[in-house]
Protein backbone atom coordinates (compact mmCIF):
# COMPACT_ATOMS: atom_id res chain seq x y z
CA UNK A 1 0.00 0.00 0.00
CA UNK A 2 2.76 2.46 0.95
CA UNK A 3 4.65 1.48 -2.21
CA UNK A 4 1.68 2.50 -4.36
CA UNK A 5 1.20 5.75 -2.44
CA UNK A 6 4.85 6.65 -2.85
CA UNK A 7 4.85 6.11 -6.61
CA UNK A 8 1.51 7.89 -6.95
CA UNK A 9 3.16 10.98 -5.46
CA UNK A 10 6.07 10.70 -7.90
CA UNK A 11 3.69 10.28 -10.85
CA UNK A 12 1.66 13.33 -9.81
CA UNK A 13 4.79 15.49 -9.46
CA UNK A 14 6.13 14.54 -12.88
CA UNK A 15 2.74 14.98 -14.50
CA UNK A 16 2.63 18.55 -13.16
CA UNK A 17 6.19 19.25 -14.34
CA UNK A 18 5.45 18.05 -17.86
CA UNK A 19 2.11 19.88 -17.96
CA UNK A 20 3.53 23.21 -16.71
CA UNK A 21 4.95 24.36 -20.12
CA UNK A 22 1.56 23.81 -21.78
CA UNK A 23 -0.26 25.61 -18.96
CA UNK A 24 2.27 28.44 -19.13
CA UNK A 25 1.90 29.06 -22.86
CA UNK A 26 -1.92 28.95 -22.70
CA UNK A 27 -1.84 31.42 -19.80
CA UNK A 28 0.30 33.80 -21.85
CA UNK A 29 -1.96 33.37 -24.88
CA UNK A 30 -5.00 34.23 -22.74
CA UNK A 31 -3.31 37.44 -21.55
CA UNK A 32 -2.02 38.44 -24.99
CA UNK A 33 -3.91 37.30 -28.11
CA UNK A 34 -0.93 38.15 -30.33
CA UNK A 35 1.15 35.32 -28.81
CA UNK A 36 0.83 32.09 -30.79
CA UNK A 37 1.08 28.46 -29.66
CA UNK A 38 4.60 27.04 -30.15
CA UNK A 39 5.31 23.31 -29.99
CA UNK A 40 9.01 24.08 -30.30
CA UNK A 41 8.99 25.92 -27.00
CA UNK A 42 7.09 23.06 -25.31
CA UNK A 43 9.41 20.38 -26.67
CA UNK A 44 12.41 22.39 -25.51
CA UNK A 45 10.93 22.58 -21.98
CA UNK A 46 10.13 18.86 -22.05
CA UNK A 47 13.69 18.04 -23.08
CA UNK A 48 14.94 20.08 -20.12
CA UNK A 49 12.51 18.27 -17.77
CA UNK A 50 13.55 14.87 -19.16
CA UNK A 51 17.09 15.49 -17.91
CA UNK A 52 15.63 15.86 -14.42
CA UNK A 53 13.56 12.71 -14.91
CA UNK A 54 16.65 10.63 -15.76
CA UNK A 55 18.51 12.09 -12.76
CA UNK A 56 15.53 11.29 -10.52
CA UNK A 57 15.29 7.69 -11.78
CA UNK A 58 19.01 7.07 -11.19
CA UNK A 59 18.76 8.61 -7.73
CA UNK A 60 15.61 6.70 -6.74
CA UNK A 61 16.51 3.22 -8.01
CA UNK A 62 20.32 3.17 -7.74
CA UNK A 63 21.60 5.76 -5.26
CA UNK A 64 18.99 5.64 -2.49
CA UNK A 65 19.48 1.87 -1.88
CA UNK A 66 23.19 2.60 -1.36
CA UNK A 67 22.30 5.12 1.36
CA UNK A 68 19.29 3.51 3.02
CA UNK A 69 20.13 -0.20 2.78
CA UNK A 70 23.92 -0.40 2.56
CA UNK A 71 24.48 2.72 4.75
CA UNK A 72 27.30 4.00 2.51
CA UNK A 73 26.82 7.75 2.98
CA UNK A 74 30.11 8.80 1.38
CA UNK A 75 29.49 6.77 -1.77
CA UNK A 76 25.96 8.13 -2.00
CA UNK A 77 27.10 11.77 -1.70
CA UNK A 78 29.85 11.37 -4.31
CA UNK A 79 27.54 9.70 -6.82
CA UNK A 80 24.78 12.27 -6.20
CA UNK A 81 27.15 15.17 -6.91
CA UNK A 82 28.36 13.35 -10.02
CA UNK A 83 24.78 12.95 -11.26
CA UNK A 84 24.04 16.65 -10.67
CA UNK A 85 27.18 17.75 -12.52
CA UNK A 86 26.41 15.35 -15.38
CA UNK A 87 22.89 16.78 -15.74
CA UNK A 88 24.26 20.33 -15.69
CA UNK A 89 26.83 19.46 -18.38
CA UNK A 90 24.20 17.80 -20.59
CA UNK A 91 22.05 20.93 -20.32
CA UNK A 92 25.07 23.05 -21.26
CA UNK A 93 25.87 20.90 -24.30
CA UNK A 94 22.25 21.00 -25.43
CA UNK A 95 22.06 24.77 -25.42
CA UNK A 96 21.87 26.24 -28.96
CA UNK A 97 25.10 27.87 -30.12
CA UNK A 98 23.23 30.41 -32.33
CA UNK A 99 20.00 32.33 -32.00
CA UNK A 100 17.61 32.39 -34.93
CA UNK A 101 15.18 35.27 -34.49
CA UNK A 102 11.80 34.82 -36.09
CA UNK A 103 10.59 38.05 -37.65
CA UNK A 104 6.90 37.34 -37.10
CA UNK A 105 7.47 36.43 -33.45
CA UNK A 106 9.52 39.58 -32.84
CA UNK A 107 6.82 41.76 -34.36
CA UNK A 108 4.22 40.10 -32.15
CA UNK A 109 6.36 40.66 -29.05
CA UNK A 110 7.00 44.28 -29.97
CA UNK A 111 3.34 44.93 -30.65
CA UNK A 112 2.43 43.26 -27.37
CA UNK A 113 3.84 46.27 -25.54
CA UNK A 114 1.90 49.32 -26.75
CA UNK A 115 4.44 51.75 -25.31
CA UNK A 116 7.33 50.04 -27.08
CA UNK A 117 5.31 49.91 -30.29
CA UNK A 118 4.80 53.69 -30.25
CA UNK A 119 8.48 54.20 -29.58
CA UNK A 120 9.64 51.88 -32.33
CA UNK A 121 8.27 53.33 -35.53
CA UNK A 122 7.48 51.13 -38.47
CA UNK A 123 10.68 52.07 -40.20
CA UNK A 124 11.79 49.02 -42.04
CA UNK A 125 15.01 48.94 -44.03
CA UNK A 126 15.52 46.89 -47.11
CA UNK A 127 17.78 44.35 -45.45
CA UNK A 128 15.02 43.22 -43.07
CA UNK A 129 15.97 45.29 -40.02
CA UNK A 130 14.04 47.70 -37.81
CA UNK A 131 15.33 50.93 -36.34
CA UNK A 132 13.96 53.52 -33.94
CA UNK A 133 13.29 57.06 -35.25
CA UNK A 134 14.65 58.46 -31.97
CA UNK A 135 17.88 56.53 -32.52
CA UNK A 136 18.26 55.68 -36.21
CA UNK A 137 21.60 53.96 -35.63
CA UNK A 138 20.07 51.43 -33.21
CA UNK A 139 19.27 48.50 -35.47
CA UNK A 140 18.16 44.97 -34.61
CA UNK A 141 18.97 42.21 -37.15
CA UNK A 142 16.05 39.84 -37.59
CA UNK A 143 17.42 36.84 -39.41
CA UNK A 144 20.56 35.53 -37.70
CA UNK A 145 22.71 36.74 -34.83
CA UNK A 146 25.67 34.78 -33.44
CA UNK A 147 26.08 34.61 -29.69
CA UNK A 148 29.25 35.23 -27.76
CA UNK A 149 30.98 32.11 -26.35
CA UNK A 150 28.57 30.46 -23.91
CA UNK A 151 29.37 30.79 -20.19
CA UNK A 152 29.50 27.46 -18.36
CA UNK A 153 27.20 28.59 -15.53
CA UNK A 154 24.39 30.36 -17.26
CA UNK A 155 20.84 30.62 -15.88
CA UNK A 156 19.86 27.35 -17.50
CA UNK A 157 22.73 25.45 -15.89
CA UNK A 158 21.97 26.90 -12.46
CA UNK A 159 18.32 25.94 -12.81
CA UNK A 160 19.31 22.44 -13.93
CA UNK A 161 21.71 21.99 -10.98
CA UNK A 162 19.55 23.36 -8.17
CA UNK A 163 16.35 21.94 -9.66
CA UNK A 164 17.95 18.48 -9.72
CA UNK A 165 19.15 19.01 -6.16
CA UNK A 166 15.62 19.88 -5.01
CA UNK A 167 14.20 16.83 -6.79
CA UNK A 168 16.73 14.55 -5.11
CA UNK A 169 15.93 16.10 -1.73
CA UNK A 170 12.22 15.61 -2.38
CA UNK A 171 12.86 12.00 -3.38
CA UNK A 172 14.88 11.33 -0.22
CA UNK A 173 12.26 12.99 2.00
CA UNK A 174 9.38 11.01 0.51
CA UNK A 175 11.38 7.77 0.71
CA UNK A 176 12.28 8.35 4.37
CA UNK A 177 8.67 9.21 5.23
CA UNK A 178 7.27 6.01 3.75
CA UNK A 179 10.14 3.98 5.22
CA UNK A 180 9.20 5.28 8.67
CA UNK A 181 5.58 4.37 7.93
CA UNK A 182 6.60 0.86 6.90
CA UNK A 183 8.83 0.52 9.96
CA UNK A 184 5.97 1.49 12.28
CA UNK A 185 3.62 -0.97 10.61
CA UNK A 186 6.28 -3.67 10.67
CA UNK A 187 6.95 -3.01 14.35
CA UNK A 188 3.28 -3.52 15.11
CA UNK A 189 3.35 -6.81 13.24
CA UNK A 190 6.57 -7.82 15.02
CA UNK A 191 5.07 -7.09 18.43
CA UNK A 192 1.99 -9.10 17.56
CA UNK A 193 4.11 -11.91 16.12
CA UNK A 194 6.32 -11.95 19.22
CA UNK A 195 3.26 -12.36 21.39
CA UNK A 196 1.97 -15.14 19.17
CA UNK A 197 5.42 -16.72 19.18
CA UNK A 198 5.54 -16.73 22.95
CA UNK A 199 2.10 -18.27 23.22
CA UNK A 200 2.93 -20.78 20.49
CA UNK A 201 6.14 -21.66 22.25
CA UNK A 202 4.47 -22.12 25.62
CA UNK A 203 1.81 -24.33 24.04
CA UNK A 204 3.86 -26.48 21.70
CA UNK A 205 7.62 -25.97 21.65
CA UNK A 206 8.27 -26.69 25.32
CA UNK A 207 6.83 -30.12 25.20
CA UNK A 208 5.04 -31.07 28.45
CA UNK A 209 6.46 -34.57 28.05
CA UNK A 210 9.93 -33.07 28.37
CA UNK A 211 9.17 -31.63 31.80
CA UNK A 212 7.39 -34.79 32.87
CA UNK A 213 10.34 -36.98 31.84
CA UNK A 214 12.80 -34.56 33.47
CA UNK A 215 10.88 -34.71 36.74
CA UNK A 216 10.88 -38.50 36.55
CA UNK A 217 14.67 -38.46 36.06
CA UNK A 218 15.04 -36.12 39.02
CA UNK A 219 12.89 -38.47 41.09
CA UNK A 220 15.21 -41.34 40.21
CA UNK A 221 18.27 -39.26 41.09
CA UNK A 222 16.94 -38.45 44.57
CA UNK A 223 17.96 -41.91 45.84
CA UNK A 224 21.01 -42.40 43.57
CA UNK A 225 22.62 -38.94 43.61
CA UNK A 226 20.75 -36.45 45.84
CA UNK A 227 23.15 -33.59 45.11
CA UNK A 228 22.75 -34.07 41.36
CA UNK A 229 18.98 -34.13 41.81
CA UNK A 230 19.10 -30.81 43.65
CA UNK A 231 21.26 -29.27 40.91
CA UNK A 232 18.88 -30.51 38.24
CA UNK A 233 15.90 -28.94 39.99
CA UNK A 234 17.75 -25.61 40.07
CA UNK A 235 18.56 -25.91 36.37
CA UNK A 236 14.95 -26.66 35.52
CA UNK A 237 13.86 -23.65 37.57
CA UNK A 238 16.28 -21.36 35.71
CA UNK A 239 15.01 -22.65 32.41
CA UNK A 240 11.39 -21.94 33.29
CA UNK A 241 12.36 -18.49 34.54
CA UNK A 242 14.04 -17.73 31.22
CA UNK A 243 10.93 -18.75 29.28
CA UNK A 244 8.53 -16.78 31.45
CA UNK A 245 10.53 -13.56 31.91
CA UNK A 246 13.11 -13.28 29.13
CA UNK A 247 10.70 -14.49 26.46
CA UNK A 248 8.59 -11.32 26.78
CA UNK A 249 11.46 -9.00 25.81
CA UNK A 250 12.40 -7.82 22.35
CA UNK A 251 16.13 -8.45 22.74
CA UNK A 252 18.22 -10.28 25.31
CA UNK A 253 22.00 -10.72 25.69
CA UNK A 254 23.50 -13.56 23.73
CA UNK A 255 25.00 -14.98 26.92
CA UNK A 256 21.54 -15.53 28.41
CA UNK A 257 20.28 -17.31 25.29
CA UNK A 258 23.35 -19.57 25.29
CA UNK A 259 22.88 -20.27 28.98
CA UNK A 260 19.31 -21.34 28.28
CA UNK A 261 20.46 -23.67 25.49
CA UNK A 262 23.05 -25.25 27.78
CA UNK A 263 20.43 -25.83 30.49
CA UNK A 264 18.13 -27.43 27.95
CA UNK A 265 20.87 -29.74 26.68
CA UNK A 266 21.92 -30.72 30.22
CA UNK A 267 18.39 -31.67 31.15
CA UNK A 268 17.96 -33.64 27.95
CA UNK A 269 21.17 -35.59 28.60
CA UNK A 270 19.47 -37.22 31.61
CA UNK A 271 17.07 -39.03 29.28
CA UNK A 272 19.55 -40.71 26.92
CA UNK A 273 22.21 -43.38 27.08
CA UNK A 274 25.79 -43.24 25.85
CA UNK A 275 24.63 -44.15 22.36
CA UNK A 276 23.52 -40.56 21.96
CA UNK A 277 26.44 -38.19 21.34
CA UNK A 278 25.61 -34.59 22.12
CA UNK A 279 28.18 -31.90 21.32
CA UNK A 280 27.79 -28.18 22.04
CA UNK A 281 30.54 -25.97 20.61
CA UNK A 282 30.23 -22.43 21.97
CA UNK A 283 33.09 -19.95 22.57
CA UNK A 284 33.82 -19.41 26.29
CA UNK A 285 33.78 -15.63 25.85
CA UNK A 286 30.84 -14.08 24.00
CA UNK A 287 30.54 -10.41 22.97
CA UNK A 288 27.96 -8.10 24.49
CA UNK A 289 25.50 -8.46 21.65
CA UNK A 290 21.72 -8.92 21.63
CA UNK A 291 19.28 -11.12 19.75
CA UNK A 292 15.54 -11.91 19.99
CA UNK A 293 14.77 -14.45 22.74
CA UNK A 294 13.81 -18.07 22.08
CA UNK A 295 15.15 -17.84 18.52
CA UNK A 296 17.52 -20.83 18.63
CA UNK A 297 15.73 -23.26 20.92
CA UNK A 298 13.28 -24.31 18.19
CA UNK A 299 16.08 -25.86 16.12
CA UNK A 300 17.61 -27.64 19.12
CA UNK A 301 14.23 -28.92 20.32
CA UNK A 302 13.46 -30.32 16.85
CA UNK A 303 16.87 -32.00 16.77
CA UNK A 304 16.14 -33.85 20.01
CA UNK A 305 12.60 -34.67 18.94
CA UNK A 306 13.42 -36.13 15.50
CA UNK A 307 17.14 -36.99 15.63
CA UNK A 308 17.46 -39.30 18.63
CA UNK A 309 16.99 -43.06 18.75
CA UNK A 310 17.30 -45.34 21.78
CA UNK A 311 18.17 -48.34 19.59
CA UNK A 312 21.01 -47.08 17.40
CA UNK A 313 23.86 -44.60 17.46
CA UNK A 314 22.72 -41.01 16.99
CA UNK A 315 24.16 -37.58 17.50
CA UNK A 316 23.38 -33.89 17.84
CA UNK A 317 26.05 -31.30 17.00
CA UNK A 318 25.39 -27.67 17.97
CA UNK A 319 27.80 -24.88 16.98
CA UNK A 320 27.67 -21.14 17.59
CA UNK A 321 30.03 -18.37 16.43
CA UNK A 322 29.98 -14.56 16.27
CA UNK A 323 31.75 -12.86 13.36
CA UNK A 324 31.46 -9.15 12.46
CA UNK A 325 28.45 -8.71 14.75
CA UNK A 326 26.62 -11.58 13.05
CA UNK A 327 25.51 -14.80 14.72
CA UNK A 328 26.46 -17.99 12.89
CA UNK A 329 24.48 -20.89 14.35
CA UNK A 330 24.25 -24.48 13.14
CA UNK A 331 22.48 -27.55 14.47
CA UNK A 332 23.06 -30.93 12.86
CA UNK A 333 21.45 -34.20 13.95
CA UNK A 334 21.28 -37.76 12.72
CA UNK A 335 18.16 -39.27 11.15
CA UNK A 336 17.63 -42.70 12.70
CA UNK A 337 15.91 -45.20 10.44
CA UNK A 338 13.67 -46.55 13.20
CA UNK A 339 12.57 -43.26 14.66
CA UNK A 340 8.87 -42.60 14.34
CA UNK A 341 8.17 -39.66 12.02
CA UNK A 342 5.44 -37.36 13.21
CA UNK A 343 4.15 -34.02 12.02
CA UNK A 344 3.34 -32.89 15.50
CA UNK A 345 4.41 -29.28 15.85
CA UNK A 346 8.01 -29.27 14.67
CA UNK A 347 7.12 -28.09 11.18
CA UNK A 348 4.89 -25.38 12.59
CA UNK A 349 7.69 -24.21 14.86
CA UNK A 350 10.14 -23.88 11.96
CA UNK A 351 7.53 -22.05 9.89
CA UNK A 352 6.95 -19.60 12.73
CA UNK A 353 10.69 -18.99 13.08
CA UNK A 354 11.04 -18.26 9.36
CA UNK A 355 8.15 -15.77 9.45
CA UNK A 356 9.63 -14.12 12.51
CA UNK A 357 13.03 -13.82 10.81
CA UNK A 358 11.44 -12.16 7.77
CA UNK A 359 9.69 -9.61 9.97
CA UNK A 360 12.75 -8.87 12.09
CA UNK A 361 15.50 -8.83 9.46
CA UNK A 362 13.77 -8.50 6.09
CA UNK A 363 16.43 -9.74 3.61
CA UNK A 364 19.37 -9.45 6.01
CA UNK A 365 19.39 -13.05 7.23
CA UNK A 366 20.12 -16.55 5.94
CA UNK A 367 18.32 -19.73 6.99
CA UNK A 368 19.52 -22.86 5.22
CA UNK A 369 17.93 -26.24 5.94
CA UNK A 370 19.62 -29.30 4.49
CA UNK A 371 17.42 -32.39 4.84
CA UNK A 372 19.79 -35.17 3.81
CA UNK A 373 19.34 -38.90 3.70
CA UNK A 374 21.04 -39.55 7.06
CA UNK A 375 21.45 -36.09 8.57
CA UNK A 376 19.37 -32.98 9.08
CA UNK A 377 21.23 -29.65 9.35
CA UNK A 378 20.08 -26.10 10.02
CA UNK A 379 22.32 -23.06 9.48
CA UNK A 380 21.30 -19.60 10.62
CA UNK A 381 23.06 -16.28 9.95
CA UNK A 382 21.51 -13.16 11.52
CA UNK A 383 22.78 -9.67 12.45
CA UNK A 384 23.06 -8.73 16.11
CA UNK A 385 22.64 -5.44 17.93
CA UNK A 386 25.05 -3.83 20.34
CA UNK A 387 22.52 -2.45 22.78
CA UNK A 388 18.96 -2.80 23.89
CA UNK A 389 16.32 -0.24 22.96
CA UNK A 390 15.90 2.43 25.66
CA UNK A 391 12.51 1.23 26.84
CA UNK A 392 13.69 -2.37 26.86
CA UNK A 393 16.83 -1.45 28.78
CA UNK A 394 14.74 0.25 31.45
CA UNK A 395 12.59 -2.87 31.75
CA UNK A 396 15.70 -5.03 32.12
CA UNK A 397 17.06 -2.76 34.86
CA UNK A 398 13.80 -2.90 36.79
CA UNK A 399 13.66 -6.68 36.63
Amino acid sequence: MNFRKEHTIYTAIWAMLYASPVVNIYTRMAGNPRITFSWGEIFHAWAFTSIWLVMFAIHNFLLLPILLKKRKTGTYLCLSVAILLAGTFINYMGRPKHRHIDETRMEAEWKADSLAYERVAAVRLGDGRYCSPQNPMRRKPLDYQPIDPLPMLGPGELVAFFGGLLLMGMNLGVKLYFMSQRDRERQKIIDQRNLEQQMEYLKYQVNPHFFMNTLNNIHALVDIDPERAKTTIVELSKMMRHILYEGSKKLIPLTREVEFLNLYVQLMRLRYTRKVHINVDVPPQLPELKLPPLMLIIFVENAFKHGISYREESFIDIKLRVEDKRLLFSCCNSKPTQVQRTNEKGGMGLQNVRQRLELLYDDDYTLDINDGEKTYEVKLDIPMQTRLPDAEAETADVS
